[in-house]
């Protein structure tokens, strides 16, 4: 019975051999970054750069700054974490050989070791698990790290973004030059849509007038309908009405023979005072010849009338001056005597 449980024993510690794994250290090639300076890496340097020629203002600059310094620090912490663990898996890959060496001593013993070997294969199991458990959190620190260090170039890649001052002018006067095109484009729309709606306006003034147009002729239409019907429905009276226009026709036609006969005598007469008229203009005119030719006579008269009053007066004047000059010798003659 011994010998079964020692030979049992022995094929499950041969299974639990098979089922170890290799301890083997796991080899990452990763840049050490606690031995980085921060103002040296190529964050910081673009980031002065920038600062420098006025693309970003200082706040930004700090904020960026302040992002990849917690970023380093993140990633400094997860190094120094991942250093402890391979050397924690390193003493635990040295105490497992230890203790496979152990269990490799311990199958050369007699089967009254059969307890030390059952403890010692518990310690194996417990040491293999928290291997497993460090390796666990090893892969997930390198996970951590690449996503850290995905993040650090998706920053250094926006950086990278972040347009020279050349491109910025060349997008400008692209820019500029595209809202150009775009005020003409609109100007040239905007003129467009005025020429359509002056020309949907006229239209629209041309439609309306047309239908007021035809709102008349329906209105007519209709009066002649009303007008057709009335007359179908009273030929009677249509026919007396034709009879007294008939009948005033013919008296008209007398009253129009009538006048024709009192108008032939007006002619006559007319004609007669016109002769009459005519003779007395003539003899107007004869008058007026008369009157005219007597009128140059008394001007002429007038004239010599005129002539000798002026004469007259002349006569007076000479006479007066005489007189004048008659005393004044007289009066010398007076005053000579006395």
């Amino acid at each position: 019975m011994e010998d079964s449980n020692t030979d049992t024993e022995k094929e499950e510690e041969d299974e639990e051999k098979t089922d170890i794994p290799p301890a083997t250290m796991p080899t990452i090639h990763i840049q050490d970054e606690r031995f980085v300076v921060l103002s040296e890496t190529p964050a910081f340097i673009c980031l002065n750069e920038l600062y420098a020629k006025g693309k970003i203002p200082g706040t930004r600059m700090a904020e960026l700054k302040a992002k990849y310094a917690l970023l380093h620090d993140t990633v400094v912490s997860t190094q120094t974490s991942e250093l402890q663990l391979l050397q924690d898996a390193k003493i635990f890959a040295e105490q497992i050989e230890q203790q496979q060496v152990h269990m490799q001593r311990a199958e050369d013993f007699p089967t009254a070791f059969a307890t030390n070997v059952t403890k010692m294969r518990e310690q194996l199991l417990k040491y293999q698990n928290e291997y497993r458990a460090l390796q666990e959190r090893e892969s997930h620190n390198a996970y951590r790290l690449n996503s850290l260090t995905e993040e650090k170039s998706l920053l250094l890649k926006e950086f990278d973004k972040i347009p020279k001052p050349g491109e910025l002018e060349k997008k400008m006067r692209a820019l500029k030059e595209n809202t150009e095109e775009l005020r003409k484009e609109t100007m040239q729309k905007k003129l467009e849509i005025k020429n359509l709606r002056e020309d949907l306006a006229s239209k629209q003034k041309q439609l309306l007038k047309e239908q007021k147009e035809l709102e008349k002729l329906m209105e007519y239409q209709v009066v002649l309908k009303d007008e057709v019907v009335h007359h179908q429905a009273i030929p009677v009276q249509i026919g007396k009405e034709i009879e007294k226009m008939t009948r005033k026709k013919v008296e008209m036609e007398k009253k129009n023979i009538a006048l024709e006969g009192e108008v032939r005598l007006l002619n006559e007469s007319l004609k007669k005072v016109e002769t009459k008229g005519n003779a007395l203009m003539e003899e107007k005119e004869e008058v007026i010849k008369d009157v005219e030719s007597k009128r140059a006579l008394l001007e002429v008269k007038e004239r010599e009338y005129n002539q000798l009053i002026k004469l007259l007066e002349l006569t007076r004047e000479t006479e007066a001056s005489s007189l004048t000059e008659r005393l004044a010798t007289f009066d010398c003659v007076l005053s000579s005597k006395t």
